[in-house]
């Protein structure tokens, strides 16, 4: 696992990906959504998983895993791998999987009630960055009050998401906050898979 401040920086492509399907966000996107994997989900490698969508359109679609964690690691060695054990300070940060695509990018999922020039906007209550000064605040318990930090994304090409759903593959359900960032992750998926259909 090497997520580092260049990594970081290399996922700025994706970001304006992201930004530029925000500014103009289609009817019946997902984006802002959960996808729940069914129960049967065929592909093991999204079994079990909550996927939040932060861009979804024409183009493709684009998303986090929110239940899978990879470990826990000081924001200091997060960026730099080289960091001194006395430059490390504040907490640990859990780093998550955020899907199979770009494994070595880091994303911040965090709370709309914070931003940066840095950061788009998915929905009024969820922002997206890939500013690894945030990771520094939250380390400090500085910056969002809440966020994910995922490494990788989840993605599809024109019209495969829409093949995946029409087969079942995955639900869809709201995509509640508390939910998003809660950390406790063994129970999310059933709580999702629960919250699918209803419209909020």
């Amino acid at each position: 696992m090497r997520a580092r401040a260049a990594i970081l920086a290399a996922a700025a492509t994706i970001l304006l990906l992201a930004q530029a399907a925000a500014a103009a966000v289609a009817p019946g996107s997902l984006a802002g959504w959960f996808l729940v994997a069914a129960p049967d989900m065929p592909d093991p490698r999204f079994a079990g998983t909550v996927i939040y969508m932060v861009r979804h359109g024409p183009d493709g679609a684009m998303g986090f895993v929110i239940n899978r964690v990879l470990a826990e690691d000081w924001a200091e060695n997060i960026l730099d791998p080289d960091s001194a054990p006395a430059e490390r300070s504040g907490r640990k940060i859990a780093v998550h999987y955020g899907g199979p695509v770009g494994a070595t990018e880091g994303f911040i999922l965090h709370s709309g009630d914070y931003s940066t020039g840095n950061s788009v906007r998915v929905t009024d209550r969820v922002w997206l960055s890939a500013d690894p000064e945030i990771l520094r605040e939250m380390a400090r318990r500085e910056g969002p009050p809440r966020g994910l930090f995922v490494l990788g994304y989840s993605g599809w090409a024109p019209g495969q998401l829409e093949s995946e759903l029409a087969r079942d593959d995955w639900a869809v359900a709201p995509g509640d906050t508390d939910l998003l960032f809660d950390p406790d992750l063994a129970t999310k998926w059933r709580r999702a898979w629960d919250n699918r259909g209803v419209e909020l």
